[in-house]
């Protein structure tokens, strides 16, 4: 199985009295998204289930992506997303892995995203740190594939795109 992470993109500050899940993209943040779109397509990346976290950020980024798909996936919300731990993304993966899904996409917030790529890349962890230098970058996608055996702990690093390369 194909794993994509995504960060979701910039997002300005919350108004005063708004809530954090509440905090939309602000104009950097839809010209990374609408550049990580453009390298998706390039790259020929359609992923067949998205899995997205229901805060504004995070589903703003994700209509963006959505603008230029490939093709037309499945799309779950969960607002466990955006307060949920690794291991919440890790089974998000796994459910998805078990029910037989050929690729997934996560697009969702850090540090839970960069955590979700480092439990995933253990056997590989040189490759991570090389390629995420100063961070997960928002609008950041990270590509990994499942080890044969489906071991989600032995993900082989595929690439990173960031919004800067596109």
């Amino acid at each position: 199985m194909r794993i994509f992470l995504v960060r979701h993109a910039h997002a300005g500050w919350p108004a005063s009295g708004a809530r954090d899940f509440d905090r939309p993209l602000d104009e950097r943040g839809r010209e990374e998204a609408s550049r990580l779109a453009a390298a998706m397509v390039v790259n020929g990346f359609a992923p067949e289930v998205i899995l997205c976290s229901g805060a504004s950020r995070c589903t703003q980024t994700l209509a963006v992506l959505l603008h230029s798909a490939l093709a037309t996936p499945r799309l779950v919300t969960n607002d466990m997303m955006y307060s949920g731990s690794v291991q919440t993304y890790l089974d998000l993966i796994a459910a998805e892995a078990a029910a037989g899904s050929a690729s997934v996409m996560l697009v969702g917030h850090n540090p839970m995203i960069e955590e979700t790529a480092r439990a995933l890349l253990q056997s590989s962890p040189d490759a991570l740190d090389k390629a995420l230098g100063n961070g997960f970058p928002t609008a950041g996608l990270l590509i990994a594939d499942t080890a044969p055996g489906g071991d989600l702990r032995k993900c082989r690093f595929v690439g990173l795109l960031s919004p800067v390369d596109a």
